[in-house]
């Protein structure tokens, strides 16, 4: 099993000097963790697409375990998360776990994802939403749609930037970001809007996490919640 993480963003609304996955959170960075709960459930290649201060992350990836691989997006100042997922699309061969870099989690939110039925599972915590998230529509127990410009109302909660794709979902992903960044170009969407084009063919399945802990780290309140209230929870 393969895990890839997209660490290419500056994280500038953070306000830190250095990739924003290598904050500390319990006395482990962000980064950390999640390579410590991908390898805790049988991933055996990690692959990270770097961008932001890249030579800094590699450093600090270096004392940490596993087998890692990297691609540069180069035009990390200028893309979003389709355009590094995009840069990833020849890793996609079988079945992957899909992460943001900035996600604290642990080994349960994973395990949640595996014992979800369909060819995908993404991580979703139910709740009022507000314009920033990335939210999802969900009937059925599938999801229908799925990005920022949902109106909340509608929402079932917002997705958290961790999934799993399964065999049938991994390639016709990789096809839909080809198609799109080739018809669009060089853009700064949000890989969300590749997987909304799969929601019409494919069943994903929202996965709710929000009995545990977890959370995206986008602003400095966020890395204080992580720190003070979801690092005593987190497992090791």
């Amino acid at each position: 099993m393969k895990a890839v993480i997209l660490a290419a963003g500056t994280g500038r609304r953070l306000g830190l000097d250095y990739p924003k996955c290598m904050a500390d959170v319990g006395g482990t960075s962000i980064i950390g963790r999640q390579l410590a709960a991908f390898s805790a459930v049988g991933v055996t290649e990690h692959v990270i697409v770097v961008g932001y201060k890249q030579e800094q992350l590699r450093r600090h990836l270096e004392n940490l375990p596993g087998r890692l691989s990297f691609i540069v997006n180069e035009r990390y100042a200028e893309t979003n998360t389709i355009f590094s997922l995009y840069l990833a699309r020849g890793e996609m061969t079988g079945p992957f776990y899909y992460a943001n870099a900035d996600v604290v989690f642990d080994r349960r939110l994973l395990d949640r994802l595996n014992a979800a039925a369909g060819p995908a599972a993404l991580a979703v915590q139910p709740g009022t939403c507000g314009e920033e998230e990335v939210k999802v529509v969900v009937r059925d127990g599938r999801i229908l749609r799925i990005g920022k410009r949902l109106d909340p109302a509608l929402c079932f909660g917002e997705f958290l930037g961790v999934a799993r794709f399964g065999e049938q979902a991994a390639e016709p992903l990789a096809a839909m970001l080809k198609r799109y960044i080739e018809s669009k170009g060089v853009v700064a969407d949000y890989f969300e809007r590749a997987v909304n084009r799969l929601c019409a063919h494919w069943v994903l399945t929202p996965v709710d996490v929000g009995d545990l802990p977890c959370c995206e780290i986008d602003f400095p309140e966020d890395l204080a919640v992580a720190r003070q209230q979801l690092a005593p929870r987190l497992l090791p």
